[in-house]
């Protein structure tokens, strides 16, 4: 059995898109997707239908400094927990939507200012991830970046796209605890902790 981590060739010549049509609009768009796709036997899939909602890409970054050893953290509410009857104040990574005439990098530096205060050096990328491929379309850029977390925190955010945002900085050694014990329940930050753990070396 073939057991190597290697990408099979694909492209979309590989997919058959029979119709893609939108369903829903609000702040990002629902749009159902109706597809085949060629199989791992050479064949092809049956018509598939699938509900895919995008707002559009991300750019998420970390800040971090290494004269601290600590993290810029950021608090608010997200709706997402109202789904499951539940309040959901989260720590999160920095982040913003990536608007058109913008590079990730750019926009991560411009969050952070917008949300925490913070000045930022230049982002290091640390990968570029699917949020949930099942059923979101939205691609987001992560970044770790070089600061001086100094005087940063306290409460920020935009009035017009109703932010309430509260700054932190913590040591990284409780922001890892914060991903082992619940207090940290984004994936995406989860993921940039844990490469920030093993990686921060080259943030020096």
């Amino acid at each position: 059995m073939e057991n190597r981590l290697i990408p099979t060739p694909r492209s979309l010549a590989d997919v058959d898109l029979r119709s893609r049509d939108i369903i829903g609009r609000g702040w990002g768009k629902l749009e159902r997707l109706v597809f085949r796709h060629r199989r791992f036997d050479g064949g092809w899939s049956d018509e598939v239908t699938r509900d895919m909602y995008t707002i559009g890409e991300v750019a998420m970054v970390l800040p971090y400094d290494s004269r601290l050893d600590a993290v810029l953290l950021i608090e608010q509410f997200r709706a997402c927990g109202l789904v499951w009857g539940e309040a959901t104040w989260l720590f999160e990574a920095v982040a913003g939507i990536v608007d058109d005439g913008e590079t990730p990098a750019g926009v991560a530096a411009r969050e952070a200012r917008e949300e925490a205060g913070c000045e930022i050096g230049t982002p290091h990328p640390i990968s570029t991830v699917w949020s949930s491929p099942g059923g979101y379309g939205e691609r987001t850029y992560l970044y770790a970046a070089p600061t001086d977390l100094a005087g940063v925190g306290g409460i920020h955010g935009l009035a017009h796209e109703h932010e309430d945002i509260r700054a932190v900085v913590v040591p990284l050694a409780d922001a890892y605890a914060a991903t082992q014990d619940g207090r940290i329940v984004d994936a995406k930050t989860t993921l940039m902790i844990q490469w920030l753990i093993l990686n921060k070396s080259q943030m020096a």
